[in-house]
């Protein structure tokens, strides 16, 4: 599995009704439009994604690449329950590129892996549980930090 934070989409917008729509910003269409090259090597036969417009125009140019729809999850949103991601992954598959926000990552690993914005954790299910195994940053476009990992999904 692929666990991607969406791309730049610059500032955070004042309430979370508005955020919902916060949209790319350049270096984040930058990153989006590098993500089927990025990818290649990797299979990926769904992509599923939390419905923010920032997280679903990180993928659209993956998902057209590769002819697939793009599956929209409440599940992924940053307010989302730690349990309910969690049940959601554990039902997918290893080939699927899941699209969400820091909040989720952090939450899924009680905040000791973090990811940059358009960057990625190569997760492998192992005793039913995904664990991060290889950090994928994103695309060049800027400035990068590096991400850390101290944890397993559980």
């Amino acid at each position: 599995m692929l666990l991607l934070r969406h791309a730049s989409a610059g500032e955070r917008l004042s309430t979370a009704s508005l955020d919902r729509t916060r949209v790319l910003d350049r270096d984040g269409r930058t990153v989006a439009k590098r993500l089927p090259e990025a990818f290649a090597g990797h299979v990926i036969e769904r992509i599923v994604s939390s419905p923010h417009t920032r997280c679903v125009d990180t993928v659209m140019p993956l998902a057209r690449a590769l002819g697939l729809e793009i599956d929209r999850r409440e599940e992924l949103e940053p307010d989302a329950p730690r349990r309910g991601t969690m049940a959601l992954l554990a039902e997918l598959p290893a080939g699927v590129l899941v699209c969400t926000h820091r909040e989720v990552i952090e939450r899924l690993f009680d905040g000791d892996v973090t990811c940059e914005k358009g960057g990625t954790w190569l997760l492998e299910r192992r005793a039913r549980r995904w664990h991060p195994s290889a950090y994928l940053p994103p695309p060049p476009y800027a400035k990068r930090r590096p991400a850390r990992r101290r944890a397993v999904l559980v």
